[in-house]
Order: structure tokens, then sequence, then C-alpha cells
């Protein structure tokens, strides 16, 4: 395995670590989203099924309203904190990349310079070290994909059994 191919290797294992990074990041976020919006559906339907003293259409109007407000902040800062997670994702990324590129650079000015055998020997020993390291860096991707995969369904099914779900009864107290 040459330098180029290091480099190559170590910049791949970057990619996927940032793609597994960014792909986790959108699945917390929708499930986040959808989890604020069944909280809303559930409050209005439970709020419009009962009866309550001294609550009228305007109160419960009003109710509503503060439920959507409060909800849409918590989501627009739900919304700001993963937007500032994908930045440093992509930073980060772009920062290793750099490095990896710069030691490639010096790595390669440093051989045609000088003939170093020895290095030659460092490579033989870390090609299946990288390999090995993109193999793995493949299988996070790979498994933040299914987390992904499995978060929407998981709250899609949330969705389902909260909406299918009784309200529980409580058994009137004898005086």
């Amino acid at each position: 395995m040459s330098n180029a191919s290091l480099a190559t290797a170590a910049t791949h294992v970057v990619a996927q670590y940032s793609a597994a990074g960014k792909t986790l990041n959108k699945a917390y976020s929708a499930t986040i989203e959808r989890l604020l919006g069944d909280a809303k559906t559930r409050f209005v339907s439970a709020l419009e099924a009962r009866s309550l003293p001294l609550v009228n259409d305007q109160v419960k109007s009003q109710l509503v309203n503060a439920q959507e407000v409060l909800s849409g902040f918590m989501l627009k800062g739900v919304q700001t904190a993963y937007g500032q997670a994908d930045q440093a994702i992509d930073l980060i990324a772009k920062r290793a990349d750099s490095a990896i590129e710069k030691v490639a650079a010096n790595v390669a000015r440093v051989e045609s310079s000088f003939e170093f055998v020895k290095l030659d020997a460092v490579r033989a020993i870390n090609a299946p070290v990288a390999s090995l390291a993109t193999q793995i860096a493949d299988k996070v991707a790979e498994g933040a994909k299914a987390v992904e995969a499995r978060l929407g369904v998981v709250a899609e099914q949330v969705a389902e059994v909260a909406v299918a779900a009784k309200p529980a009864r409580r058994a009137a107290r004898k005086a």
C-alpha cells in the first residue's frame, strides 16, 4: 500500500465517520420533531375529549396556543442544536482531511528527498491496519443508517400505539 493509498484510506475513514455522524444527527432530529408533533396532537385530543370545569372553548383555545408556542420554541432549539452539530461535524472532517493531506505531502516530500527503505516497511505494516480501519468505518456508517431507519420505524410505532391506547380509568372511591 503506497503513501497515497494510506492517505486515501484515512480520508475515507474520516468521510465515513462524518457521514455516520450526520446520519445519526438527522435521525435524532427527525425523531424529536416527530415526538413534539405527537405530543401536541395528544395534548389537543386530550383537552378536547374531556369536559373540565371552568374550562370553556376560549380557555381551551388559549391552552392549545400556549402549547403550540412552547412546542415551537422547543423545536427551534432542537433544530438550532442539530444545525450546529452538523456544522461541527463538517468542520472536524475538513480539518482532519486537511491534516491528512499535509502529512501525506510531507511524507512524499521527505521520501523524494531521501531514499528511505524503512518507510516501505512502515507502510507494509500499516496497510492491514488501514484496511481494517476502512472496514470498521464502513460498518459504522451502515450501523448509523440502520439506526436512522429503526428510529423512524420505532417513532411511527410509538405514535400508532399512543393513538390506539385507551385512557386509564380510576375506580371511584366510596365515601
